[in-house]
């Protein structure tokens, strides 16, 4: 967290909307924004594929249900990513699959 972001923010992950991911299959919540980087929630639905992404700021994601996959490899629940920026990679998931994910931190 940056040191000048002061913002308390408190989110029920189980009372907040989803919105409507760029895909089909994909939802998101939104939790925190802070300058560039962007703090949410991701549901991934079987057989879900992203579009192809370059992150110029670095991501973090964490597998908290299902299995994630992309070029490299297989990652299951519990799985913590770090990808520097700059990363390109193209993410699906054969299963049901929920992501904490933040992005945009790591350029500085």
């Amino acid at each position: 967290m940056e040191p000048e972001d002061k913002q308390r923010v408190l989110i029920s992950t189980t009372q907040a909307k989803w919105l409507p991911g760029e895909v089909p299959g994909l939802q998101v919540m939104p939790l925190h924004r802070y300058q560039t980087e962007q703090v949410a929630m991701i549901k991934l639905a079987a057989g879900t594929t992203l579009p192809s992404n370059e992150d110029g700021g670095g991501e973090e994601i964490f597998i908290l249900e299902g299995v994630l996959k992309d070029e490299q490899g297989v990652y299951p629940q519990g799985t913590w990513l770090r990808n520097p920026p700059g990363y390109i990679q193209t993410l699906s998931s054969d299963e049901d699959c929920l992501i904490y994910c933040k992005i945009g931190h790591l350029m500085r």
